[in-house]
């Protein structure tokens, strides 16, 4: 390395000091120093020569602003350019591109004079190499000339790249370690680093001239306890070549780290980002657990579909299609299981609802919910039907104890329930039992007939199906099946049943009444019919078909002054919000004014108040007519009257069949009263003597409909005026408005 010996100049009394303490061999500019310190003036020119021309260093002679002046042999060898390409390019040209130290070591040199360090030099080709650089300033006559001293570092650091394979050169495989994008670090068998790479600089933010030399552990302790350290310690102790892949915190990088040993001891360590890979391994994770998770919520879903389509949501208890799913379950596995059924229904709770509100009622269905499941055998299926109807199947039980569980059930049902009032509401069960192979719908069937003769017979008890109840269900069901064929062939057709002013002596009022002419059994009339009309909800399309043609008809009559024709409604379809809508499109079509028409609302319809009394609210401001039929029968009465829009009041006949006594007259006067109050008209329905006609033409009854007057018939056929045989011509009593003379009067026709 020192060409100064050849020339005959070495001072062994400045050299020998350093070489006993063991420190490193000089430099060529600490070298020149030592010589040109102890040489005679004479001496210095051909020495400055000698080392400039001959020596293994690079050497660049600039000028005091950093121009080059002039390069050595060595500095064209190892940058591979000509002396004249140097002088050209300057020294800042010939440093590495990424090498961001350069401008702190001017900087350095401008302020104290000189400066050291290991810097990537560029070649020619565009390779690097490291080198130890040395600057400094020195006299030229009247001018500063500087100096850059160099020279090629690469065999000290080859160490870190032992392991490689092949028969590349040291400074090939350096320069592939500095050219990488991946961080490498050497690190002797003291645990102090030999070597780190331009990249390992840059990502851990250090100066390789701080950290080569210094202990490993010292210089980045949070290593200590990670899994680096570990799997550092391992090869070292072992030899053997790991690999590892984790967070490098210093670095802030995912890194595949590849650790091997190095042959003279000591590990080399390579560090390759992952961080890309990782991500998307975590994407592709993420995707994966968002799916898992969607397939979860989607199965979630599923079962909670399964639920909602099995069980009541209010109870919780099965409902119809979950019970028929967990018979057909009991029966798949037990084919000859016994089965009876018994139908339960909550009585008369639309007065609960009514009076105290849904919440209310939800309530208490809940509890009585509770109650029954308590009741039930664990094997025994229980499920909500619907509003207030429960449906229990017992399996496996003898009658006897059907019997005693029907009145446990009605025994519970008689317990308060506290929902904010403590309430009392009775049920009424239904009872039938398989003979043979149970069939579900045929029990449940039976069960619901039972429990309608429950409830006929007075409620709050149990009654069994029995053969006279299998007759009238088929029956029933037939006629079911026969009311939907001739809603498709149009057998149903409507009558009208007139009712006279008693005042004018003319028709002002026809109600119109269904009529049904079977193909066999010839013409049956609404009270067969209309009840399984009602439920089976046929009573929808009859009530359309009849509101239709009635309207049809009423525009026939529209030259009769003040006649109105009256159509019987039934409570379902009162309930429907959209019966209001369809009424007045139908009245529309026809061109009818409103007024020429009239509904009929069954007493017992007004219990369900909130809702009937809106739909009748807009069926009045139509200014179609309003009439409570059979007024004086139902539970709500006088109660409910005042509550709702009301034209007229019709008489129910029990009261009219009545009139021949105190107590009759009295009801039909009370009625009269009442109507008054309100400015209702009153209509007497069922009249059939002459009597019935004298005193309720006495109480003031403004029209009467019966047979004595007329019979229901085709619009045709219909009388405009009272027939003679009926007319005013009797003995006792006039109508309070009309003064009549009374004739001698003769027998009605029945």
């Amino acid at each position: 390395m020192i060409a100064a010996p050849e020339h005959g100049v070495r001072s062994q009394s400045r050299l020998t000091p350093m070489a006993e303490h063991g420190q490193p061999e000089p430099s060529i500019d600490r070298y020149a120093e030592v010589i040109l310190e102890s040489a005679p003036s004479t001496l210095r020119s051909s020495v400055y020569e000698a080392l400039f021309v001959h020596g293994l260093d690079g050497v660049l002679i600039t000028s005091a602003d950093g121009r080059t002046l002039g390069a050595n042999a060595r500095a064209c060898q190892l940058l591979g350019r000509t002396e004249h390409e140097l002088i050209e390019l300057g020294a800042d040209g010939i440093v590495g591109r990424r090498d961001r130290r350069w401008r702190e070591a001017r900087e350095t040199q401008a302020r104290e004079g000189a400066f050291r360090g290991v810097f990537r030099l560029r070649r020619s080709d565009g390779s690097t190499f490291p080198a130890e650089v040395t600057t400094g300033t020195f006299p030229d006559g009247d001018c500063p000339r500087g100096y850059v001293s160099f020279r090629d570092v690469s065999t000290a650091e080859a160490e870190a790249a032992r392991a490689e394979p092949g028969t590349r050169t040291a400074a090939e495989v350096v320069d592939d370690l500095e050219s990488i994008s991946d961080m490498y670090i050497g690190v002797d068998a003291d645990w102090r680093m030999s070597y780190i790479n331009a990249q390992a600089e840059a990502r851990l933010g250090v100066c390789r001239d701080e950290v080569v030399g210094e202990d490993i552990w010292d210089r980045f302790p949070e290593l200590l306890g990670t899994a680096f350290e570990s799997t550092y310690r391992q090869v070292a102790r072992t030899g053997r070549t790991a690999t590892l892949e984790a967070h490098y915190d210093e670095a802030d990088l995912w890194c595949e780290a590849r650790v091997h040993a190095l042959r003279r001891g000591g590990i080399a360590i390579h560090f390759r980002d992952v961080s890309d890979r990782r991500a998307t391994q975590q994407e592709r994770e993420r995707l994966l657990t968002a799916e898992r998770a969607a397939r979860a919520a989607a199965e979630r879903a599923r079962r909670d579909l399964a639920r909602i389509a099995t069980h009541d949501e209010l109870t919780g208890l099965l409902s119809r299609a979950g019970l028929l799913q967990e018979v057909d379950r009991v029966l798949a596995g037990r084919p000859e299981a016994r089965l009876t059924v018994a139908f339960i229904d909550l009585d008369r709770f639309t007065l609960v609802n009514d009076s105290l509100g849904h919440g209310v009622g939800d309530r208490l269905l809940s509890e009585f919910g509770r109650r029954l499941t308590a009741l039930a055998g664990p094997a025994d299926p229980v499920a909500r039907f619907g509003g207030d109807e429960f449906v229990v199947v017992l399996v496996d039980r003898s009658a006897e104890e059907v019997g005693r569980f029907a009145q446990q059930v009605i025994e519970a049902s008689r317990q308060p329930v506290d929902v904010g009032a403590r309430l009392l509401v009775t049920v009424s069960v239904g009872l039938a039992t398989a003979t043979g192979p149970a069939d579900l719908g045929i029990l449940l069937r039976g069960a619901d007939a039972a429990l309608h003769r429950a409830k006929d017979g007075g409620r709050e008890r149990a009654v069994w199906f029995d053969e006279q109840m299998h007759v009238e269900s088929v029956r029933r069901v037939e006629l079911e099946s026969d009311l939907r064929t001739a809603l498709d062939r149009d057998e149903l057709f409507l009558e009208y049943q007139p009712a006279f002013d008693l005042r004018v002596e003319r028709i002002c009022h026809v109600e119109a009444l269904v009529r049904w002419r079977h193909p066999d059994r010839g013409l049956v009339g609404p009270v067969d019919f209309i009840p399984v009309a009602e439920e089976t909800g046929l009573i929808h399309p009859i009530g359309e078909l009849v509101l239709a043609r009635a309207i049809e008809q009423a525009g026939r009559w529209a030259h009769l002054p003040e006649f109105r024709v009256w159509v019987n409604v039934s409570p379902q379809q009162l309930a429907d919000h959209g019966f209001p809508a369809r009424l007045a499109a139908q009245l529309d079509r026809a061109g009818l004014p409103a007024h020429r028409l009239g509904v009929e609302v069954t007493e017992s319809a007004l219990a369900d108040g909130s809702r009937v009394g809106e739909v009748l609210e807009r069926i009045h401001d139509l200014e179609v007519a309003i009439a409570i039929d059979d007024f004086g029968t139902g539970y709500s009465s006088l109660a409910r009257l005042g509550e709702f829009p009301v034209d007229v009041i019709k008489v129910d006949k029990s009261f009219v069949h009545d009139l021949g006594t105190a107590r009759g007259e009295a009801l039909v006067a009370g009625i009269v009263t009442l109507a008054r109050a309100i400015g209702a008209h009153v209509i007497a329905e069922g009249v059939e003597t002459l009597a019935q006609l004298t005193a309720l033409s006495a109480l003031g009854v403004d029209s009467a409909s019966g047979y004595l007057l007329a019979r229901p018939s085709a619009p045709e056929h219909l009388p405009l005026t009272i027939p003679t045989e009926a007319s005013y011509r009797w003995r006792l009593g006039v109508h309070p408005s009309v003064g009549r003379v009374p004739r001698r009067s003769s027998s009605p026709e029945r």
